[in-house]
């Protein structure tokens, strides 16, 4: 079974559910991992895990929409490697499609960051930053279980989201109520964008014959 995972609704509104397929919301940041305890036996046979959902753009290079694809994971001082074989698996199924692709290590942070703070990491070899993959990973690290991390830039590194991780989302868009709406909008498109990629890698490594 292929687990992918990913923690709001928007993120993995397009992804297919299919047999052999399991699709899961995880909590945000340091709990996802947790969250994943919580099911129990739901993620047993587990064979391969992909971690996804919207990143932070650190590569200026890396706009808006934008594909990431994880080689390997930095979280609260520690590189998790990503096996380079599957890497390079999934980066030949999306090579293959109409999408940019970035393929390079991914931050994991406790929060969302300003651009100051996203700006303050480039220069050292970092395409993005998210707040679940560094978990996710070990996660199944600890478990022997395969893993990817396969994200869209929804902020790329000049831009800031209404949103933090120690308040409510509705909070947030109160808060910020036209902000919130932009990134609304800007969320939709880029997951539905996520979706059709994710859906590629999922099939490729199902061995699905129409990738």
């Amino acid at each position: 079974m292929i687990l992918v995972t990913a923690s709001f609704p928007v993120e993995l509104r397009w992804i297919a559910r299919r047999s052999g397929v399991r699709v899961v919301r995880t909590a945000m940041g340091a709990a996802a991992g947790a969250s994943l305890d919580r099911l129990g036996d739901a993620t047993a046979g587990t064979t391969m895990m992909i971690s996804t959902g919207f990143a932070g753009g650190i590569d200026p290079r890396a706009a808006r929409g934008d594909l990431a694809l994880a080689r390997t994971v930095r979280h609260r001082g520690e590189e998790i490697d990503i096996d380079p074989q599957l890497v390079d698996r999934a980066r030949r199924t999306l090579d293959s499609r109409p999408c940019v692709l970035h393929v390079g290590p991914c931050v994991s942070a406790d929060d969302v960051l300003r651009p100051d703070e996203k700006r303050a990491l480039v220069g050292q070899d970092i395409t993005t930053v998210d707040m679940e993959s560094g978990p996710l990973a070990r996660w199944a690290s600890a478990r022997g279980i395969p893993f990817l991390a396969l994200r869209a830039v929804l902020d790329p590194v000049d831009a800031e989201l209404p949103f933090s991780a120690d308040r409510p989302l509705w909070a947030c868009a109160l808060r910020h109520p036209l902000s919130a709406a932009q990134s609304a909008g800007h969320a939709i498109a880029v997951g539905r964008r996520l979706g059709r990629a994710v859906n590629a890698v999922v099939d490729a490594f199902s061995g699905a014959s129409d990738v």
